[in-house]
């Protein structure tokens, strides 16, 4: 699988589970029956857990941080892409230079 955000690599071990998800809300009303209100439109959302021994790959993307970018998996493009924080980093072994890191996406649809 290749990933990009907004031009910069997300070098993806795994893509975790996807969750569709829609704006949904529902009330119990004192009359003890059900109101929902819900829309068709399903939510963009994607978490990734990734590799890299290249430390400038995480802080290129904490840099992207509260910016909108499109973003690119295999050769779908989805514009107006955000990462959503936080982006969690660990290195393996002090001073190894290997890195994991977990980082999901949202999308602006407004």
């Amino acid at each position: 699988m290749i990933v990009t955000f907004d031009g910069s690599p997300v070098s993806v071990i795994r893509d975790t589970e996807i969750a569709v998800d829609s704006p949904f809300k529902e009330t119990t009303l004192l009359s003890g029956k059900t109101y929902i209100q819900a829309s068709p439109e399903q939510k963009f959302a994607r978490t990734f857990e990734c590799y890299t021994e290249v430390f400038s790959e995480i802080s290129t993307l904490l840099g992207k941080l509260g910016s909108p970018g499109t973003l690119v998996i295999d050769s779908d493009s989805y514009t107006s892409c955000y990462i959503v924080p936080p982006l969690k980093y660990k290195e393996l072994i002090m001073g190894s230079g290997k890195y994991t890191y977990t980082i999901s996406f949202g999308r602006h649809t407004a």
